[in-house]
């Protein structure tokens, strides 16, 4: 896991029980309008122009459910912060910082 996530994130390996309620105080809340990606899916992360990247996981946070992700071609300074992009560097980002990329598209 990257060292710049902080301990309070909790990785889960299979996708967990959420809702899209921003009110709900007793499951995970996503905070995008589509489903949750699959594990393997690519996805765009537009927060900070990270591009176009690959679901490898789930990760939570203060209660709102992300993914974890592995950048493509992250910017330098992504690169210069957390390392190279890896399976053991993963990225977590939450619904509302990322657009799916449909199967077959180019990113």
């Amino acid at each position: 896991m990257n060292p710049q996530i902080k301990p309070s994130v909790r990785l889960h390996t299979t996708m967990p029980a959420y809702t899209r309620n921003p009110l709900s105080k007793d499951m995970l809340k996503w905070s995008a309008p589509f489903d949750v990606p699959q594990v393997g899916q690519d996805i765009f992360i537009r927060i900070n122009a990270i591009g176009r990247a690959k679901v490898v996981g789930y990760g939570a946070q203060d209660g709102y459910l992300g993914v974890m992700t592995v950048p493509y071609e992250p910017p330098g300074w992504w690169i210069r912060q957390n390392g190279p992009p890896g399976t053991d560097n993963a990225a977590l980002a939450f619904g509302a910082e990322i657009s799916l990329i449909p199967a077959g598209k180019g990113a």
